[in-house]
């Protein structure tokens, strides 16, 4: 049994999911997901649309669908006991599921940790009684599991696969008809629309400050693939006609850039790994943001900056999101060479810290030992 409860976690449990049917055609595999983990043979027996919630004050509206996929999950648990089962991040529910999988005396396998290391560092306790083996893709989860007594093996990042066949630069923009010598920024609000609605506006206004500075600027706004045109409604559309919206060409958008101004998250190391350098924007909800900023533990929000231990990508959080913080940062490192350069080069770093391409593949034998 395979449990995701986001599109990231879809993505990942589904290159894994290929990966153990590929090295063992007599394991049957269920579970919850959404698209990528059905393409790759497993029963679903729900959609992660039922679960997928952001923050800590959105979740009231699908309470009931979490607590209905929970008591499902339970109910095939006792009826099938599973060989194996396997979470993929999503704690606040999956650690209770591992709590029922132990009754049962299912063995668990964590694959993308829960950011426990950020904050509410009290649950490494919880995972050292209830998970059998964490499999982490980032480089310093390692020594943090260890240091807190929990079985860690790391298998490298699975974005390194994903990413393989990402275009460079300049290929990149040939295939979007823009010169090597035009300036262009992507703008990347996020993939939930709950994301969008707090920083589009913000980053369209910014590219009117950028451009008083840097005319002729381009700017390339790659919808994701979880959002449609029609929902930026909210947004003027006299502000989206200041960029290029370009569907299904997030990667090869990024690959092109000079620069990104980025929503906070896993986008932030496809940019390390794509040499893109970025400016990170982060804003949540009042309550979420009052609660985090008194739990969280790390000196950076931004992924990359945590891999590399430095603040490579300036990082806006909440009230410092706002156009005229946007543009200057963002100017302060389309102007200065160097400094990019410094940036391509630590990104470089990052990227061989991540490991190697297989992750999904590595990881896949993990889940098959136990079953062996």
């Amino acid at each position: 049994m395979i449990v995701a409860g986001e599109a990231s976690g879809d993505m990942h449990a589904g290159a894994l999911a290929r990966e153990i049917a590929r090295a063992d055609k007599r394991v049957k595999l269920i579970g919850v997901g959404g698209r990528e983990m059905k393409a790759a043979g497993v029963e679903l027996l729900a959609d992660i649309n039922s679960l997928n919630v952001m923050g800590l004050t959105e979740i009231g509206g699908k309470i009931k669908s979490v607590v209905n996929v929970f008591f499902e999950l339970l109910k095939v648990m006792r009826r099938t006991v599973p060989s194996l089962l396997i979470l993929v991040d999503f704690p606040d529910f999956n650690l209770l599921l591992a709590k029922f999988a132990k009754r049962y005396r299912i063995p668990v396998m964590y694959y993308i940790s829960p950011q426990v290391w950020a904050w509410r560092r009290g649950r490494t306790k919880t995972i050292a009684k209830l998970v059998d083996k964490m499999v982490v893709i980032l480089p310093f989860e390692v020594d943090f599991y260890k240091k807190h007594g929990v079985e860690v093996e790391f298998v490298g990042h699975p974005l390194l696969d994903t990413m393989m066949t990402v275009p460079g630069k300049e290929e990149a923009r040939k295939v979007l008809g823009i010169g090597m010598s035009e300036n262009v920024v992507g703008i990347l609000p996020g993939s939930r629309l709950s994301e969008v609605k707090k920083l589009l506006d913000v980053m369209l206004d910014a590219t009117d400050e950028i451009k008083k500075h840097l005319p002729g600027t381009k700017f390339l706004f790659p919808l994701a693939d979880t959002l449609r045109i029609s929902e930026l409604s909210f947004v003027d559309r006299r502000k989206l006609e200041k960029v290029s919206i370009q569907e299904g060409k997030t990667r090869l958008v990024m690959s092109a850039c000079d620069l990104l101004i980025a929503a906070s998250g896993t986008v932030t190391l496809e940019a390390a790994i794509l040499g893109t350098p970025l400016v990170i924007a982060y804003r949540l909800s009042p309550f979420s943001y009052y609660l985090g900023k008194r739990l969280i533990m790390v000196p950076y929000i931004g992924l990359v900056n945590l891999v590399a231990g430095e603040r490579l990508a300036p990082e806006l959080i909440q009230d410092d999101v706002n156009p005229r913080a946007v543009a200057s940062e963002a100017l302060s490192i389309l102007k200065d060479k160097e400094r990019q350069q410094y940036i391509k080069r630590r990104f470089s770093d990052v990227k061989r810290s991540l490991g190697e391409p297989g992750a999904s593949a590595r990881a896949a034998k993990v889940a098959l030992e136990f079953l062996n």
